[in-house]
């Protein structure tokens, strides 16, 4: 049953590996790996290995943050817009405009909300024990 078998957002430390861990790694077999350029607000860091189809990336939000130039926002199935996943956050989209919000007092939520997003999140250790929706139910 897939409710026993996903743990949520719950961390395990032990099993944490930093990208450069993982870039030194896939270097030591592919020593031709180039970093691709990315544009100002990209989450990864691409890479690609010359003669191979393709290109891989990580996504370094624990072992190097990015918060500072994200400009990504979430909306998820229930109407609530989240400017981190990482933080609990959210502002109901949904009930602002069941209550009849005008296009303006929408613009003025969602301006609101990206300004009030932080420029890093708490870290790992402490994201570990925020209460925070899983993954799963906020989508992307």
């Amino acid at each position: 049953h897939f409710s026993t078998h996903y743990q949520g957002n719950r961390w395990n430390f032990s099993k944490f590996v930093a990208y450069k861990d993982m870039l030194v790694s896939i270097k030591a077999s592919h020593p031709g790996v180039v970093r691709l350029k990315n544009d100002d607000h990209d989450t990864a860091k691409s890479y690609k290995v010359p003669g191979y189809a393709g290109r891989f990336g990580f996504i370094t939000s624990m072992s190097e943050h990015f918060c500072g130039s994200c400009n990504r926002l979430r909306l998820s199935a229930d109407g609530n817009l989240k400017v981190c996943l990482f933080g609990a956050a959210e502002i109901s989209l949904r009930d602002a405009l069941r209550s009849g919000a005008s296009d303006a007092e929408m613009m003025s939520l969602i301006e609101k909300a990206v300004k009030r997003k932080k420029a890093s999140h708490a870290g790992m250790f402490n994201i570990s024990k925020s209460k925070n929706k899983p993954m799963i139910l906020i989508g992307g």
